[in-house]
């Protein structure tokens, strides 16, 4: 059963992989001019960088690497984790206008806290080994900060999603429509990829994560909502 579960996880977060490079490139060509396009594109990479390190992290796992490499994987996919949600934050304050002095400087804060616990992913206070974990044989370990780390991930996913909600409730017409999508999107995205902490902290397997895949699609079509023929209906 956990090998069956853990080939589904893998093939879930290679898809996410893929669409997260794609639809960012696809989108930062499609408009490079708006600054909600360069930081959805940023949004994606960092998504794009954090699903290939635990892909690789699987595939190290699969064929007996050794405990350094699969630390290194650990490591890498936690840079990517560490800037998602102030990426996307600022990606929601940009795109409903919510960019005021004292967001700035909450955005401002995120990077400089992304910056530093990207850094400390590499240090024993973050993620000093792996070994087993739920029904892992090797998944990264907590270390003495990793509550920072985990702390910081949901303050500034919920703020977004906050963000969200107030951008939904102020907006009409196009936009309106855009910040739904998005607001399901990133509903799907947090809720579900923030499991993948729950190994490490609760011992509990990451059953959000099949789902994520699909937040790359919403976000996009979300941007791009008034230029797609296609409709969505929920």
């Amino acid at each position: 059963m956990g090998n069956m579960l853990n080939f589904l996880l893998l093939v879930t977060t290679i898809l996410l992989a893929i669409l997260s490079f794609a639809l960012g490139i696809f989108s930062l060509w499609r408009n490079p001019k708006s600054k909600v396009v360069r930081l959805w594109f940023l949004m994606s990479m960092a998504v794009g960088v954090w699903s290939s390190g635990l892909i690789l992290l699987f595939v190290a796992t699969f064929h007996n690497l050794s405990g350094a490499t699969l630390l290194l994987y650990s490591r890498i996919l936690h840079i990517g984790a560490a800037f998602i949600p102030i990426i996307f934050c600022h990606f929601v304050l940009v795109l409903t206008y919510q960019n005021s002095k004292r967001n700035k400087l909450l955005v401002a804060a995120g990077y400089a806290v992304a910056l530093i616990l990207a850094g400390l992913s590499f240090t024993k206070y973050i993620i000093p080994s792996v070994g087993p974990r739920s029904v892992f044989d090797l998944w990264p370990i907590s270390g003495q900060l990793y509550w920072i780390f985990v702390l910081c991930f949901w303050v500034y996913s919920l703020l977004a999603i906050y963000f969200l909600f107030q951008g939904y409730r102020r907006s009409d017409g196009v936009l309106k429509k855009k910040i739904f999508y998005i607001l399901i999107a990133a509903l799907i995205g947090f809720l579900g990829g923030g499991t993948c902490y729950l190994p490490q902290t609760l011992n509990i397997y990451p059953f959000g994560q099949f789902f994520t895949w699909l937040y790359p699609i919403l976000i996009t079509y979300g941007i791009f909502v008034d230029e797609i023929k296609i409709k969505i209906k929920f």
